[in-house]
């Protein structure tokens, strides 16, 4: 790999690459971005992260001078050029420079498009042995549906898991509701063998990845329900697992110590992770 990024305009090298000291999103976190996974030549599902970059782009009142088109262009050419086999494609785009000042009322802004290409091989095995968890506070901003770069709250939850050996923190609300993973959208699945997720309601990000596996498991007659469910209902669910698009389906085995399953990996997770590492190629798009 070649490290080669894409900044407003520009492919230049990772040593060379630079934005300005006044970009806002240095320092406000005034800026959105999107992960996409690629493989072999493919990106999975692409459309929607881009469909939902620009809706994040929305609501924070930024207007990109890119089209979907040009980016798909810029992103195959930093691929190739890159000589990437498989990762993930970063996209961030800040409001733009200015001095120092909250408000960005009559500012005739650029917005700054930066991409970056990482390689690494993709976590495809069907089967995997689970994960551990832990639960904290859920402290962020009240629009985490915005996929915005602000993410010190998930940073420290995150990091928080990483120091306790968890692989993810699963966000708690200040009324006992499970939200989403610092990174991931969470689900169980109860006695009888109904999948539950958290609702679109603001309170968390529409995952790419939670659509296609709702999609997946409703083709498969599997009773999807999305509504609040409460921390007393994760630890007493008879599987848990979580979804994103660098951990597709990942499921879980332990939260804050206490085992789900018998600390075995569920038939309906290992299921649901079967179906969307064999049937991604029905949502992915060709870049060859």
């Amino acid at each position: 790999m070649t490290n080669i990024s894409y900044i407003n305009g520009e492919y230049c090298y990772y040593e060379n690459a630079k934005t300005h000291i006044n970009d806002r999103g240095y320092h406000f976190g005034d800026a959105v971005y999107e992960v996409i996974v690629f493989n072999e030549k493919s990106y999975f599902d692409y459309d929607e992260h881009i469909n939902r970059l620009f809706r994040s782009l929305q609501s924070i009142d930024i207007t990109l001078l890119y089209s979907s088109k040009s980016l798909k262009i810029i992103i195959k050419n930093l691929i190739k050029i890159n000589k990437a086999k498989s990762g993930s494609i970063y996209l961030q785009v800040s409001r733009g420079v200015a001095n120092r000042n909250h408000s960005y009322n009559n500012l005739n802004l650029k917005p700054v498009l930066v991409i970056i290409v990482s390689e690494k091989k993709n976590n495809l095995v069907d089967n995997i042995n689970g994960v551990k968890t832990i639960t904290c506070q859920d402290n962020r901003w009240s629009r985490p549906d915005i996929k915005t770069t602000q993410l010190l709250p998930n940073i420290l939850a995150k990091t928080k898991a990483d120091k306790n050996g968890a692989y993810e923190a699963i966000f708690i609300d200040d009324k006992d509701f499970v939200t989403e993973g610092s990174s991931s959208n969470i689900w169980i699945i109860n006695k009888d063998n109904e999948i539950i997720t958290r609702d679109l309601d603001g309170k968390i990000l529409s995952g790419i990845t939670r659509k296609t596996i709702s999609i997946f498991a409703k083709n498969k007659n599997i009773n999807v329900i999305e509504r609040k469910f409460s921390k007393t209902e994760l630890m007493q669910a008879k599987e848990v697992f979580l979804t994103s698009a660098s951990s597709f389906v990942t499921p879980i085995i332990e939260i804050d110590g206490h085992v789900i399953n018998d600390g075995l990996v569920g038939n309906i997770s290992n299921q649901l992770r079967y179906l969307y590492l064999n049937n991604i190629g029905n949502f992915n798009h060709k870049y060859a």
